[in-house]
């Protein structure tokens, strides 16, 4: 079967000074509809690598692509409609004044009409469990509240591929649960999803690959 690749990084190299490099002449494919496990360390850049992947940090040397494209030339709002991006610290991710605002922002800001958008924040605030919260400021939330609320809006652009880096921290044994039904609901529909975690059990779960990084290179690539 011929698979449809989503990601293609080829050369990668990243240093955040010119005296060091974190990220190592790392090639590899991600595919639409897979979803794969980033493993490895602490430290040997596996954050790095997934804002590499999401546009979010440019590579120093060689190139991602993204469905085809150079992802040195795609504008970040372009680069938010086809990947969706979950930091380790949801912190870094709240700025809106309500939980609801936060959800449906990225679909304003697109031009969605009203109607949608509380439409997509109404699904989303019930499949997070989050809907009693849905006027309260973000970053008042718990780890897990807010966890929560940064998947959500996440999925409320309809990403054609996903990065969620650390995405079971904050969430008990429920949420969890919960949360690997709506990545196989996902992957089902043909979303790609990289898993950046150190959770094994999750990883068992969910993931159907597995990359390990080692000294800011790719030391396994396999299939579970």
């Amino acid at each position: 079967m011929i698979r449809e690749t989503a990601i293609e990084a080829s050369n990668l190299g990243f240093g955040y000074d010119r005296e060091s490099s974190i990220i190592n002449s790392l090639s590899f494919t991600l595919y639409r509809g897979e979803t794969v496990a980033l493993t490895g360390p602490n430290g040997v850049g596996k954050t790095t690598l997934g804002k590499l992947l999401a546009g979010i940090l440019k590579p120093a040397r060689g190139q991602v692509l993204l469905f085809g494209e150079n992802t040195r030339d795609m504008p970040l709002y372009l680069m938010g409609r086809k990947i969706g991006y979950s930091f380790q610290n949801p912190d870094q991710q709240l700025f809106a004044s309500s939980v609801a605002e936060e959800i449906g922002f990225g679909l304003k800001y697109r031009g969605a009409n009203l109607e949608h958008i509380s439409r997509v924040t109404a699904y989303l605030l019930n499949l997070f469990d989050i809907e009693h919260l849905k006027e309260a400021f973000p970053l008042n939330l718990s780890w897990g509240e807010k966890r929560r609320v940064v998947l959500a809006a996440c999925l409320a652009q309809n990403p054609e591929y996903l990065i969620l880096d650390e995405p079971t921290t904050g969430l008990d044994e429920e949420r969890i649960k919960a949360l690997t039904e709506i990545i196989a609901s996902l992957r089902r529909k043909g979303t790609g999803i990289l898993l950046i975690s150190h959770h094994q059990t999750f990883i068992e779960q969910n993931a159907e690959r597995i990359l390990r990084m080692e000294g800011g290179e790719i030391r396994d690539d396999r299939f579970f």
